[in-house]
């Protein structure tokens, strides 16, 4: 009796050792992951909505990876994001784009020269100045379902998520937006609107396997005295 009660706490440490092991591996990385939704209208009207789109920043180490994904609909045309930064005393048009998936001459760049700088290209429908953006052009643009990537960083800097979570300059309009963008051909009616990212950052890619581990420890029983 002794040694089977033995051999269940020692299966059960074994398998508590594995999950821990497991949850380190996943963690040691610490690449943060910061998923944001385009959720609010903020023209032509106001006010939340199913995510129309959305934005991945993943931490590369040195730079800061995005990935734009529009899920606005059949038909529809995704063809800019706005974004914002601040790192220390690196002013936005210190920063470069890379490894951008579109095709050369069909998209257009643009930074401001400082953080605190208001241009007008910068401005998203008369709604809040933003630091960058990203711009398809001759008539090209993300399609529903389809993802943009694109890697931002500085040289010499090391760039984070955390990097560009920073909210628009106000400028007029409902309010200021940590990313924004453009989507064209919404239905029903052909119409567009501009979508804005107002939620604040949610859990990293690592804390969220920390806390699903810690669930998972729940399962295990503490073994019984004899």
């Amino acid at each position: 009796m002794v040694k089977q009660v033995g051999r269940r706490v020692l299966g059960r440490s074994v398998v508590g050792l594995l999950l821990v092991s497991a949850l380190s591996a996943f963690a040691a990385p610490a690449q943060a992951v910061t998923v944001y939704n385009l959720d609010y209208v903020f023209s032509p009207s106001t006010g939340a909505v199913v995510p129309m789109g959305t934005v991945t920043l993943t931490d590369l180490g040195t730079a800061v990876k995005f990935d734009i994904k529009n899920l606005a609909g059949t038909g529809t045309k995704l063809d800019s994001l706005y974004f914002n930064f601040s790192h220390g005393t690196t002013n936005p048009n210190q920063l470069t784009f890379s490894n951008i998936s579109a095709s050369t001459g069909t998209y257009a760049t643009l930074l401001a020269p400082t953080t605190g700088a208001t241009v007008s290209g910068l401005k998203a429908d008369g709604d809040g100045y933003f630091d960058g953006k990203f711009e398809y052009t001759s008539n090209h643009f993300l399609g529903d379902g389809q993802t943009l990537s694109f890697e931002l960083g500085a040289a010499g800097q090391d760039l984070a998520v955390s990097d560009f979570h920073f909210f628009s300059l106000p400028g007029g309009g409902s309010g200021s937006y940590i990313l924004a963008s453009h989507i064209k051909n919404l239905q029903p009616g052909g119409t567009s609107a501009w979508v804005g990212t107002v939620a604040a950052v949610p859990l990293p890619g690592a804390a969220i396997f920390f806390l699903s581990g810690l669930s998972g420890l729940a399962f295990l029983r503490k073994p019984r005295t004899v």
